[in-house]
């Protein structure tokens, strides 16, 4: 089963996203500030990542670099931050995807999946480039 961490401090969202998301077939793991999101993150294995950017501990700016240091697991920012700037600069800075509040939870779901089929792809293509490095 997938695991899923969301890092969002408003607790109606979180628990919103978490109740869809489990109802969609996935494990998720709720963390209401980046630093309890970072504790997670480094304690525990997930296959993707919603983060808010305003959070209270590390913003959810800091909170992104310092899980590219790492892991290279997908990352959705779902923020009511808006302008192209900060759009721009955090897809540059390792995002996969962006998204704004409010938000249409069907197109939050679906966009989760497109990106678990995504790095799900490539970490099968690493295992076959791996397997056969060790074969010649």
């Amino acid at each position: 089963m997938e695991r899923i961490l969301i890092v969002e401090d408003d607790n109606d969202i979180s628990n919103l996203l978490a109740k869809a998301l489990t109802k969609s077939g996935y494990d998720c793991q709720q963390a209401f500030s980046g630093t309890e999101g970072l504790l997670y993150a480094k304690a525990e294995r997930f296959s993707l990542a919603i983060l808010d950017l305003m959070l209270p501990g590390l913003s959810g700016e800091e909170l992104l670099k310092k899980l590219r240091e790492f892991t290279e697991m997908p990352v959705i920012i779902l923020s009511a931050k808006d302008s192209l700037d900060s759009k721009i600069e955090l897809l540059t800075a390792g995002a996969e995807d962006y998204m704004t509040k409010p938000f249409e939870l069907e197109e939050l779901i679906a966009r989760v999946g497109v990106q678990l089929r995504r790095f799900s792809g490539q970490e099968a293509q690493i295992k076959q480039l791996s397997h056969k490095s060790l074969i010649l």
